[in-house]
């Protein structure tokens, strides 16, 4: 099969590899044993043939082949030299880091298995189109496709086997394994960030403990922060000790304070040390003060993160305050009014919402608060407090009456669900 010149044809990986290479007049150069791709790009371009010869291992560009029938052929002239002993900044070995691997589906925010690839020639260049990740290409792959698919079609014609190929289109998904080149790193981060953060935490949940710590490498500070938040303690743990402890340091800084001690409270008490004198002062401390409470106490739960008032402020202020402190609280439920440090009562967002007078006091719309815990109480009985009086959050006072922090309703019911 002649090259199309203007048309466009598919081929999948597995059509290729294995096929013998020949010069123009015949001579035989060896077969092909991988493809290699320029990374960076949404759908990569194929740069190069690597032709096994016995133990040689030579390179040949594609822009060389002028033909793929039963052979691959190159064309007159075409340079054949010797394969790179190291690995390429930004080039992809598809056979060896792509196939069989467990890749992320950024639009299906799962783990799948690359069973084979689909690339796309037009106009003198062959470009990865689509990843296949479903049985045919596993069956394809192992050389089977011809028999099962006589037996499928003349046992169950309209079987969906034979024409559901399970492609996915290479810009939404991105390798575990490291691939080396900065083009490639960045845009995996772009990628990964897009996911939700239960999502990316289920993915890395099922991963194996190096794939996860690699994929973790990857993240953006951010993007580990809130990824940490979704996992278990446990894998929060081993994922902080995977990266070096001035980024883990910032990670922390970046997760909510009880979510950051309870992945702390796992460590050895000197790396635990290290982090915490490696972290910014005021959230170090933040995060000290959680370590001190057993981890399934109100204390151990709590958040200091929410937004307390004085009585005397008004509606605009409220407002105003939630607005300035929108990035570092990812949930709002109520105001606390506090006096003297002591907790008065509350305020809910709705209650914010529907004053008709931005001037108005919060006095003016306090709400008592039917229950409130010590930072000793057992998480058994914050879940009573919330659930008789369906409380989105429950304050943590100590024995004064001086608010300490918050028990979210979700942190909550992690704990609950988790431990049950």
């Amino acid at each position: 099969m002649e090259r199309p010149s203007g048309k466009f044809r598919f081929l999948f990986f597995t059509d290729l590899v294995g096929k013998k290479v020949v010069s123009s007049d015949g001579e035989s150069l060896g077969r092909l044993a991988d493809l290699v791709a320029v990374s960076g790009e949404p759908y990569p371009p194929v740069e190069s043939l690597l032709v096994r010869s016995g133990k040689t291992m030579s390179q040949v560009s594609w822009s060389s082949v002028a033909s793929v029938n039963g052979n691959i052929q190159l064309v007159p002239g075409a340079t054949v030299g010797p394969a790179p002993s190291a690995p390429v900044a930004d080039r992809l070995h598809l056979g060896q880091e792509i196939l069989d691997r467990q890749i992320v589906d950024i639009e299906g925010a799962k783990l799948v298995r690359v069973n084979d690839l689909h690339f796309l020639e037009t106009k003198g260049q062959m470009r990865i189109a689509h990843v296949d990740v479903g049985l045919r290409g596993l069956v394809r792959r192992m050389g089977w496709q011809r028999p099962v698919d006589g037996v499928v079609s003349l046992l169950r014609p309209k079987a969906r086997y034979l024409n559901a190929d399970t492609f996915l289109s290479w810009k939404l998904v991105q390798p575990i394994e490291s691939a080396p080149g900065r083009v490639r790193i960045e845009a995996t981060k772009k990628a990964l960030a897009s996911l939700h953060p239960a999502d990316l935490a289920e993915i890395m949940e099922d991963l194996d403990r190096h794939q996860r710590e690699v994929l973790f490498q990857r993240l953006d500070v951010e993007t580990a922060a809130d990824a940490l938040e979704e996992t278990s303690t446990a894998l929060a743990t081993e994922l902080l000790e995977a990266v070096p402890p001035e980024k883990a340091a910032d990670i922390l800084e970046e997760m909510a304070p009880d979510e950051a001690a309870d992945a702390l409270s796992e460590l050895p008490g000197h790396t635990r040390d290290e982090l915490l004198q490696a972290m910014e002062k005021p959230e170090a401390a933040e995060v000290a003060e959680l370590l001190e409470y057993h981890p399934r106490s109100a204390g151990g739960l709590m958040t200091p993160d929410l937004v307390e008032l004085p009585p005397t402020a008004t509606v605009a202020e409220a407002f105003a305050e939630v607005r300035r402190r929108a990035e570092e609280l990812p949930l709002v439920y109520e105001i606390f009014l506090v006096e003297g440090g002591l907790l008065q009562g509350m305020v809910t967002l709705k209650d914010l919402i529907v004053a008709a007078d931005p001037s108005l006091p919060l006095s003016s719309l306090l709400r008592e608060i039917p229950a409130s815990v010590g930072a000793d109480a057992d998480v058994r009985e914050v879940a009573r407090a919330a659930s008789k009086y369906n409380l989105l959050s429950v304050p943590v006072v100590d024995r004064a009456g001086s608010l300490m922090g918050m028990v979210t309703v979700d942190d909550i019911l992690a704990e609950v669900v988790g431990g049950a």
